[in-house]
């Protein structure tokens, strides 16, 4: 035996590492917490720094590295300015901020980095459910973690550099204190409230809202408890009927806010709380509370206020290095909202934004919490005998003396009454018998009542305290957030918050209401037959919806169709009644509830994936607001690469590689700034070089001189390597100064949003033809600064509401709810800007993704035909040109519904078409070809049909048919897009943009929809096809345009694959299905509906148009560039969305420049080269 002990255990006290675990005591819901927290993490961390940092983030991402790195420069509350991070309202509180540091401090900077505390908050917040336990139930707190880790909303924004990733966790932080400390009246959970309001005030300045909110339902209570209920009645029901007056008068208040929205307002949770008081349990919890704590624990008082306090100051104060902030932090933020920001309105968006977002994204945060919430405030409505009874109860066991105390002495008739009633209508915990408790009379004062029966008391219908605060705390938040003037996709997470605990409370409720082990197990067909019969029924409404076809013929087919399923949902719901009699009612509902929970559930989660890992950055997702393109990342390597190339001599030891040297001048201007988010990218760049708006006032070649060492400001001078300018800043002097010295290397999107429409045009596509409405007319005529407007154009005020109940939105609306397809017209929209670089510098070859390298020199017009209108002559927004043997040019006039011809001089001919489905009638037509003989060959693309005319425009047939009506008199038929679905509906076109004609009179449709090319005779007799939906070569995703050269090679425009293919003969007389040739465009993108169009030129040249680029662009037969020209603008060498293009026999090229309806007819250079234009009269 060893004398000296080898451990210390052996003479020790045992420590934490001795103690043994007892696995005994984790239960089932445990470990599911566990694996959610789990689930959670991996969400919220994989894949965090994908995306490029959003304009805001870029902001506090940069701010965050300056306090991490130290610069200096920093603007504060007030007009200040300080060496040191200090609180500027501007740009919300000091917690981000410390909190990055800290992530950039363990983790190093970067975009990742920088989202690193949301992601972490978003976790907790997962994980901090559990405590809300004893309210939610067992059931409600799993699906509350789910929710809460999945929900779109939640999920994205959580993973976001933004104050609201952090305050949705403060905010559950300060529920979870309040209520356990109402609850327990444990010290620990005053501590939590508190650290959980100083981290909300040290964060964002919505805080207020919260106050309002919380202090609301607060003051409701206190009231609730304090005054006698009738006359605490009387109060707010005058509160809020004065509320609604002031609502219609709508009188002003100061210059910014009006009364109308402090009345509604107060009208919200002065409503919420007196229909609260009807069914909450009346039992004081709150005074007697707050007393305890102020006369018995002032010392954890003392202390919750302590940390309170000290986190305010330390957050505001940043470590006490700038004291004036915590003064600041007291009313800069409330100032500054209600001084500019509310009036400002940042986004500019509707009333109804949210009510908008939340069915796309919450669907069970929305319905389920309006389902709750009626359940909630008419609870007790639907059992009158019930709550008839139990009054005449409590009239026998309450006094109806207000200060008297008394002894009910229960008899046994009276407590098997009371248990009977029990067990229908209270799942208040009961009182034990001996113990006193405090009932509230007739006259509003509580009573004393002792022995008062546990199954007496439950006879008394109330509602436990915690989901009516969630009902409260949803509908106001709702409101309020509605009724701000800034209105942002990310404040919807404080809807979404409150909306899915309480549908996680509603759902617990109902899964413990089942007693699932004694359950006939035919309950659980309901699941499936209730899916089935919703399927039936849907499919039943949306053939009959299909009713207004333009002949009789049809309408009855459809309804004929659409009566099938109809019947057959007619009969799942009989088998549903039958399941309900053999199990139960109850039990059938709450399946029944349970089902369509979970369907919408699924949802959601595919909402979650497409958000969140699919579309993060692409606005298809109306949460995506001013988002950062894919492509400035790739832009900041081309420069960190060109960089290093030209400072590789110039190392130390802040830059070891080199690079950091090197200027870039980058457009600062107001209109066009560049800054963010590349002042975040380029940190690390030490002469980043912003030019404001007096550089392009008088600029010149020389303007873009910088000194060649920094250390020498007015040393020797070259021109900076790198110029990011933006497409609003590009006038024409600019470009010519740049053109002395710099090529254009390509054009880029800086950052893009969803596409919203036109508040000022009711008529226009987008969700904002809703913002005014007959009742705003005043307001929309002083806004839009158009006193011609007139009620009769607007709709009215729940125009938006109904209008997903308009059947012939249907499929438009189905279509973006599964895969996100943005109904035609409407496009993403984006702040464009241009890379050059100096001459000396450009590189010879492909400009990384297809960029032309001779972009940088104009061509100018040699003839321009058309203007915008809908006279004879006259175009609106054409797609496509084509050209006869005489030379003269067909236009498809897409949305004028014809064929204008013109002469070759420009001349208007005549013009064939209107709109219909008759003969010689189409819908946007978008696609044109000519054969041989001049015949014409139209693509009708919404009657989904390929329409031939003769040389005199004469109808000869037509072929290809829509089954389905999309609305506005659109048809299309869809298949399922495979080879095998394509191959059994060849004549079933969807939306074809395009068509040509070979010299064996071959007919080549490019049906767009349904991914493939079809192939006909030119009387429109079926010969073959190829193409299907995919990435893989010979597979198409969304394919506008279709060619054919002299040689019979097909040429593709496959858009969203961001491709060309190029089909070659077969040796059987076919075009083969596997391509010869692919190269990618740059600027085809995914999602995106420009209508870009190919076209095959002589000797294998390919033209294509790049209408995000506003390019037109040429290649060789191996797709590399040659030459391209164009610019945004609308003079005669600029385009607006180009389109279609036609190849004449003197090798000029005819241009649809659809955005300024016209038609634009260049000559090329010879050698297949530009040169810069030369002085001149404009073409006519």
């Amino acid at each position: 035996m060893s004398v000296i002990p080898r451990e210390s255990r052996e003479f020790g006290p045992p420590t934490l590492f001795d103690r043994t675990l007892d696995f005994s005591r984790v239960s089932i819901d445990v470990l599911l917490m566990v694996g959610i927290v789990l689930v959670s993490i991996v969400t919220h961390l994989w894949g965090l720094g994908h995306m490029a940092l959003h304009h805001d983030e870029s902001i506090h991402a940069w701010m965050s590295w300056k306090l991490y790195t130290g610069e200096g420069g920093f603007t504060c509350a007030g007009g200040r300015s300080h060496s040191s991070y200090c609180y500027d309202p501007v740009y919300h509180g000091p917690s981000l901020y410390l909190l990055t540091f800290l992530s950039y401090f363990l983790f190093g900077d970067g975009d990742a980095q920088a989202r690193i505390p949301q992601a972490v908050a978003g976790i907790l917040m997962v994980a901090s459910v559990w405590w809300l336990r004893p309210y939610l139930g067992r059931y409600g707190t799993i699906i509350a973690a789910v929710l809460l880790a999945l929900a779109p909303s939640l999920l994205y924004f959580t993973r976001f550099a933004r104050h609201d990733g952090l305050m949705v966790l403060w905010t559950v932080w300060m529920v979870i204190g309040f209520f356990r400390y109402l609850d327990t009246g444990r010290a620990c959970y005053l501590y939590l409230l508190a650290i959980g309001t100083a981290l909300a005030m040290g964060t964002h300045e919505l805080y207020y809202i919260l106050f309002y909110i919380f202090g609301s339902f607060v003051i409701i209570r206190a009231l609730g408890e304090w005054v006698r209920r009738r006359f605490l009645i009387i109060g707010m029901s005058i509160l809020f009927g004065i509320a609604t007056i002031v609502e219609i008068w709508n009188p002003q208040i100061g210059d910014t806010l009006d009364a109308q929205g402090i009345a509604i307002l107060i009208s919200a949770v002065v409503g919420s709380g007196l229909l609260m008081m009807r069914v909450w349990d009346r039992e004081p919890i709150l005074l007697p509370r707050l007393r305890a704590l102020v006369q018995e624990e002032r010392t954890t008082l003392f202390i919750a206020l302590g940390i309170l306090a000290s986190l305010f100051i330390v957050m505001y104060s940043v470590f006490f290095t700038d004291p004036r902030g915590v003064i600041d932090g007291l009313y800069q933020g409330l100032a500054y909202w209600l001084g500019s920001q509310h009036e400002f309105a940042r986004g500019d968006q509707p009333w109804y934004y949210y009510l908008m977002l939340l069915p796309i994204y919450e669907p069970l945060a929305l319905f389920g919490s309006i389902a709750a919430i009626i359940y909630l405030f008419t609870w007790g409505l639907w059992k009158w005998p019930i709550r008839w009874t139990s009054q005449k109860i409590e009239e026998q066991l309450v006094s109806r003396t207000s200060e008297q105390h008394e002894t009910i002495l229960e008899t046994p008739e009276s407590a098997k009454e009371t248990s009977n009633l029990a067990e229908e209508v209270g799942d208040t915990p009961a009182t034990a018998k001996g113990e006193s408790s405090t009932v509230l009379s007739e006259s509003g004062s509580w009573v004393e009542v002792t022995d008062l029966s546990a199954t007496a008391k439950a006879a008394i219908p109330s509602l436990p305290l915690f989901p009516l605060f969630l009902a409260f705390w949803f509908i106001g938040s709702l409101v309020v957030f509605s009724w701000a003037g800034e209105k942002m996709p990310w404040l919807l997470v404080h809807i979404s918050l409150p909306g899915n605990l309480l549908i996680a409370w509603g759902l617990g409720k109902l899964f413990e209401s089942v007693r699932w082990r004694t359950l006939n197990a035919q309950v659980w067909l309901v699941p499936p037959v209730l899916f089935l019969t919703i399927v039936a029924i849907s499919m039943g409404l949306w053939r009959i919806s299909f009713g207004g076809a333009a002949t009789t013929q049809e309408t009855l087919a459809n309804v004929l169709q659409g009566l099938l399923p109809l019947l057959i949902g007619g009969v799942l719901i009989f088998s549903l009644l039958t399941i309900a009699q053999l199990v139960g009612i109850r039990a059938t509902i709450a399946i029944s509830t349970v089902t369509v929970a979970f369907l919408c559930g699924l949802y959601m989660l595919r909402a979650s994936w497409m958000v969140v890992y699919e579309n993060p950055d692409t606005p298809v997702e109306p949460l995506v607001y001013v988002q950062t393109s894919p492509d400035v990342p790739r832009i900041v390597e081309d420069l960190r690469i060109l960089a290093i190339n030209q400072t590789r001599n110039d190392r130390t030891a802040a830059d070891p590689i080199g690079g950091n040297s090197m200027p870039v001048i980058i457009d600062g201007s107001d209109e066009g700034s560049l800054n963010w988010p590349f002042l975040w990218y380029l940190r690390d760049f030490e002469r980043y070089e912003s030019r404001s708006d007096d550089f392009f006032t008088n600029i010149t070649p020389e303007s873009f001189l910088v000194p060649v060492s920094a250390d020498q400001p007015d040393g020797e001078k070259e021109h900076a390597p790198a110029v990011l300018i933006s497409s609003r800043s590009l006038t024409e002097p600019v470009r010519q100064a740049l053109e002395q010295n710099y090529v254009y290397r390509y054009g880029s999107t800086l950052n893009w949003w969803f596409p919203e429409g036109n508040k000022c045009d009711p008529q226009s596509d987008g969700y904002k033809r809703f913002y005014y409405s007959r009742m705003t007319i005043e307001e929309a005529r002083e806004d839009c600064s158009n006193p011609g407007l007139e009620a009769e154009q607007f709709g009215g005020l729940l125009a938006p509401i109904l209008w997903p109940f308009d059947r012939s939105h249907w499929p438009d609306t189905a279509a973006y709810l599964m895969w996100r397809e943005l109904p035609d017209p409407l496009q993403l929209n984006g702040r464009e800007m241009e890379v050059w670089v100096r001459r000396d510098l450009a590189p010879t070859g492909d400009l990384a993704g297809g960029g032309a390298p001779s972009g940088a020199y104009k061509l100018i017009s040699q003839q321009i035909i058309g203007s915008s209108g809908q006279a004879d002559g006259e175009l609106n927004e054409p797609r496509d040109v084509a050209l006869d043997s005489q030379g003269n040019v067909y236009v498809a006039d897409t949305f004028n519904h014809r064929i204008n011809i013109f002469a070759s001089d420009g001349s208007f001919v005549r013009a064939i078409g209107s709109l219909g489905r008759g003969e010689g009638q189409f819908n946007e037509p978008r696609g044109i070809a000519i054969d041989g003989d001049d015949n014409i060959y139209v693509a009708d693309t919404w009657n989904a049909r390929v329409v031939k005319l003769d040389a005199d425009g004469e109808f000869v047939t037509a072929w290809g048919e829509g089954r389905e009506e999309l609305g506005a008199g659109q048809r299309a038929t869809i298949t399922d897009r495979t080879q095998s679905g394509n191959a059994a509906d060849p004549f079933g076109f969807f939306g074809p943009r395009d068509v040509a004609v070979d010299d064996e009179g071959n007919v080549y449709v490019a049906d767009t929809g349904n991914r493939r090319i079809v192939v006909t005779n030119d009387e429109g007799e079926f010969i073959y096809q190829w193409g299907y939906d995919g990435s893989e070569t010979g597979a198409f995703n969304e394919p506008t345009s279709v060619d054919v050269d002299d040689e019979g090679n097909v040429y593709v425009a496959d858009v969203w694959n961001g491709r060309v293919q190029v089909f070659p003969p077969g040796g059987d007389g076919l075009v083969s299905a596997i391509p010869s040739t692919t190269f990618n465009v740059n600027g085809w993108e995914v999602n995106s509906y420009d209508d870009p169009f190919v076209a095959a030129g002589e000797n294998g040249q390919i033209f294509v148009s790049v209408p995000s680029r506003n390019l037109v662009m040429y290649t060789d037969e191996f797709g590399e560039p040659l030459l391209s020209w164009g610019g945004v603008g609308d003079d005669f060498a600029s385009f607006s969305l180009p389109s279609g293009l036609a190849v004449a026999e003197d090798g000029s090229v005819y241009v649809i420049d659809r955005g300024n309806d016209r038609v634009m007819q260049f000559q090329l250079p010879v050698d297949g080269s530009a040169t810069p234009p030369t002085e001149g009269e404009p073409p006519s």
